[in-house]
């Protein structure tokens, strides 16, 4: 069965900024603001826009993370809008079916960001700790966008 979790962060980041961030230089910054987020990343093919495909390792914050691969499945410059769909591995791996990522940012006033994220999921009928395995997911999104702004805040 499809579920779908919402979440609305303000960060104290300009728009701009926010959103190199989470696309163009996603990996740049990530290994700068969090090395214990994510060991090892590679693009396979793309550009960083619609349709690249990563592979990514996560570090010691999540260790029981399977590496996995990620592809960009909606890229909107000029809207803000990206999304990232799980291809392989990761939490594939842990009782996830399918899921996809969207980040909507939406500019408040000058360095204040709104960081709109929708998280579309499936589960394996059969998984067990089901709440366990969505919420770690949900935590490590969390961790991600944490990380990215407070770099860029202390960056700035």
């Amino acid at each position: 069965m499809a579920s779908k979790i919402e979440l609305q962060t303000e960060f104290n980041v300009g728009l701009e900024a926010l959103w190199n961030a989470v696309t163009k230089d996603k990996f740049d910054v990530l290994r700068k603001a969090a090395p214990h987020l994510m060991t090892d990343s590679q693009v396979l093919e793309g550009d960083g826009g619609l349709g690249t495909l990563v592979s990514i390792n996560i570090g010691d914050a999540a260790a029981h993370i399977p590496p996995f691969k990620e592809k960009t499945v909606e890229f909107d410059e000029a809207g803000h809008f990206v999304s990232f769909q799980g291809i392989e591995g990761g939490f594939l791996k842990l009782g996830f079916t399918s899921y996809k990522v969207s980040f909507k940012l939406d500019d408040l006033e000058e360095n204040k960001t709104l960081v709109k994220t929708t998280i579309n999921y499936e589960l394996d009928e059969e998984i067990d700790g089901t709440t366990q395995v969505v919420e770690d997911f949900t935590n490590i999104i969390g961790e991600y966008l944490k990380a990215l702004t407070s770099y860029l805040e202390n960056s700035a």
